[in-house]
């Protein structure tokens, strides 16, 4: 590899952070190269203003391998886009025929970076403060982590805990934290968060991101630049779920069917490629999420069926597994064992009645299940939890669309807010001496990064070549860490809905290489607007659904890929989430001309937007803060706020009922409302699950649900549905999220499928100490 003399390069008017591999222009835009490129980049800046070679590019970029000879062009090019460089009028790579390439500006290194780089993690600093722990009995000796290669007790987190504030990202992409809570039968039809996790996740770890998502960063402890990857599975189709024993020597995880059906407990030394069942499953169930206890001589593990979920025992070595308990409430997510070893802490979801889903925590002698009692605000869920190295503090993901991470007493007590990225956290894990957190998050892209607790700042960790790295898990007693590489490629399909003699198989619109999602018809049937990063970045298409060659993007936008864009009901105007240097904004493109203009929407960061009834009236979905959504139906016209609605996921409107649909966050079912948000009133209180919230749309009239259901992974079923009424439109791929919609006739569904899904494991050794707490 060849190394950067500073983090940071300045050529002419762009600046490069050569650690992330982002090249940021002066006006506002960015994108993230390959490290192929980066390190082309770093060989013509070495030897600025020469001629360098493409056997020279070869023989430093590529050495001991037999690459094609287009590796060069491909990466010079993509350095090109970048740099938004002229191939025929260069200002920055110079092509010399049968030469090679020139580097022409000048070469500055910088170790601080421009001032947007390094203004700090610790905005909106919360005022709660971590508690003293309770007066209790001294954890037990498997609540002790040492460090496998020196020997000493872990130092405790207290000093560390003292002062941080909240850390924060930008505004962030509220897609859902998938995997939430599942039904039991969801992992047996298709394994059901291997279907892509979320739309945000696909579009960002196959393509280069821009770099404006991520703010407050500081420079990478020392160390952290050297991570280095390598995938520990290779098989086709999916593992999913690492988890890593508490001396880093072996790795549990769930092995899907290559239709990503039904599950296999697998387990695998971290240094070989041979892999073992660990314990075979029932006919006709499925055993997922593995999780090591304390003293690494038991897994613990949930097996599903569509009859039931049950959290079960083995032995790390083998043997017939045991069950423990039911699952919480017939559902589960992800858990840890406590510090101990006697019992498991789990979260779980609203149902009717109650205000809140705490933190339940199982007693493995008893089998029974018990909230816990600690500080949480009405609406809010709280999820993966994980407890501190030293056992006395517990962490966990607090709520669903815009997640956090928080941190209290192992025992309950004051939650304490740690970050503020309000978006989708897929997974998290503590540092094995306790000085910090690694977790995954999606802004632009689907990133690990680290959270210091000595001072609350946020660094993000060198990204993967390919795939999105999501649920880090971290040995207890060794600096070592696996994760899921999630390589899954997504496109855009229709399904015949006026001819069903025609079949339900779907059928590729706009096929391309890249990832494509988010489709939206236009009214009358002709235009289809979705997002693709098919040209190394990702946009906004528009383009006749008859006529191929009518393709093209939307210049001067970034969508953010959470939700679908929204027609207007003339279909001469739609709204798409796009980003901005300054966060999130609401975008209006016109379909005629392309023409792209801000939707100055007031206050609060939007998550969503949609026409509403009347001319000059818009459904906004609003970030009302601590993680939960708004939604304000808005007079464009001054931008009065005509009324709300609280505790909302994603919002639609149908002209045809003259209805607003909606659903919420955390609780399963879908709501309607009149055109001015009044008289509110339940649909379904059963599709679609929390973690399926925009698995729906309205057609004549009439709700549909399209996500899994039993025996078919992607449905087409009125609400409330009935089973005489039901399609399969996919048995073995759920939808991505997002989908349906329907032209206005009803002649034919768009929607996002996956084309591949491919999810292996991947695993690094980490600096050791490379986030300390305070002396």
């Amino acid at each position: 590899m060849i190394a950067a003399p500073a983090p940071w390069l300045r050529l002419l008017e762009c600046e490069v952070d050569t650690v992330r591999r982002v090249v940021a222009r002066a006006d506002g835009t960015s994108l993230r190269v390959t490290i192929k490129a980066m390190q082309v980049l770093l060989v013509l800046a070495e030897r600025r203003g020469s001629v360098v070679s493409r056997e020279a590019l070869l023989e430093r970029v590529w050495p001991h391998t037999m690459p094609t000879d287009d590796v060069v062009t491909q990466a010079v090019a993509q350095l090109r886009k970048a740099f938004g460089d002229d191939r025929d009028a260069p200002r920055y790579i110079e092509t010399i025929a049968k030469a090679g390439y020139r580097l022409l500006p000048q070469v500055e290194w910088d170790e601080a970076g421009p001032p947007s780089a390094v203004a700090g993690g610790n905005q909106d600093a919360t005022s709660l403060s971590v508690p003293s722990p309770p007066a209790t009995p001294a954890p037990g000796p498997e609540s002790t982590r040492t460090s496998a290669s020196h020997g000493e007790v872990t130092p405790g987190i207290d000093a560390a805990l003292a002062l941080p504030p909240a850390a924060g990202l930008r505004p962030a992409d509220a897609a859902p934290a998938a995997r939430a809570t599942m039904s039991p039968a969801a992992w047996l039809l298709l394994g059901l968060a291997v279907a892509l996790m979320a739309a945000l996740a696909l579009l960002a770890g196959r393509r280069p991101a821009d770099a404006s998502a991520v703010a407050g960063m500081q420079a990478a402890p020392e160390g952290l630049a050297q991570v280095s990857y390598r995938a520990i599975t290779s098989t086709p189709g999916q593992e999913r779920m690492p988890a890593l024993s508490p001396d880093g020597t072996r790795v549990a995880f769930t092995q899907a069917g290559r239709e990503g059906e039904g599950g296999t407990l697998m387990l695998q030394a971290v240094d070989t490629v041979a892999t073992r069942v660990l314990v075979p499953p029932e006919a006709g169930h499925s055993d997922v999420m593995p999780a090591w206890s304390p003293d690494g001589a038991r897994i613990a593990f949930v097996r599903v069926s569509p009859q039931g979920c049950r959290i079960m025992l083995v032995d790390a070595n083998g043997g017939p597994a045991h069950e423990a308990a039911p699952c919480l409430r017939g559902a589960y997510s992800m858990y840890d064992w406590t510090p101990d070893g006697t019992a498991l802490v789990m979260g779980g979801m609203r149902v009717d009645g109650e205000a809140s889903a705490p933190l339940q925590r199982l007693d493995l002698a008893t089998g029974r299940w018990r909230p816990m009692a600690y500080g949480i605000a009405a609406g809010d869920v709280d999820l993966v939890p994980r407890h501190s190295p030293d056992g006395r503090w517990l962490g966990f993901r607090r709520n669903l669309s815009l997640a956090d991470l928080w941190l209290m007493p192992a025992a309950g007590g004051t939650p304490r807010r740690l970050t503020t990225l309000r978006g989708d956290i897929r997974g998290w894990d503590w540092l094995p001496d306790g000085s910090g957190l690694v977790f995954s998050h999606v802004t632009g892209d689907a990133s690990l990064y680290l959270y210091r607790l000595a001072d609350g700042s946020i660094h993000p960790l060198p990204s993967l070549p390919t795939g999105n790295a999501v649920h880090p898990d971290l040995a207890a007693r060794a600096w070592q860490m696996v994760f899921e590489i999630d390589q899954s490629r997504s496109g855009v399909f229709r399904v015949r809905l006026d001819a069903p003699d025609a079949g339900d198989a779907p059928e590729p619109v706009f096929a391309s290489s890249g990832v494509d999602m988010l489709p939206a018809i236009s009214p009358d049937g002709r235009t289809l607007a979705f997002v693709s990063d098919r040209t190394l970045s990702v946009q906004l298409w528009l383009g006749e659904v008859d006529r191929p060659g009518s393709l093209r993007a939307v210049e001067g936008l970034r969508p953010v890929p959470r939700h679908p864009p929204a027609w207007s009901e003339d279909g001469r105007t739609l709204l798409m989430l796009g980003k901005t240097g300054a966060g999130d904004r609401v975008f209006e493109v016109e379909v005629a001309s392309g023409r792209v203009r801000t939707v100055d929407v007031p206050g609060a960061s939007p998550v969503f937007a949609a026409y509403g009834a009347r001319p000059g009236e818009l459904l906004v979905g609003v970030d009302g803060g601590q993680g939960r959504i708004r939604l304000v139906l808005y007079a464009r016209d001054g931008w009065r706020a005509l009324a709300s609605l609280d505790d909302v996921a994603v919002a639609r409107y149908d002209p045809v009922g003259n209805r607003v649909y909606f659903t919420r966050p955390s609780r399963a079912g879908l709501w309607r409302a009149g055109p001015a948000l009044e008289d509110v009133a339940p649909v379904s209180d059963v599709f679609p699950a929390p973690q399926h919230y925009r698995h729906w749309g309205v057609f004549q009239g009439q709700v549909h649900y399209n996500g899994p259901a039993e025996g078919c992974a992607t449905t087409w079923q009125p609400l409330p549905g009935t089973a005489a009424a039901t399609r399969c439109l996919s048995r073995d791929s759920l939808a991505i999220a997002g989908s349906p919609s329907v032209d206005a006739a009803g002649r034919w569904l768009y929607l996002g499928l996956p084309m591949a899904q491919n999810i292996d494991i991947g695993w690094s050794a980490l600096p050791r100490g490379f986030a300390p707490a305070p002396d």
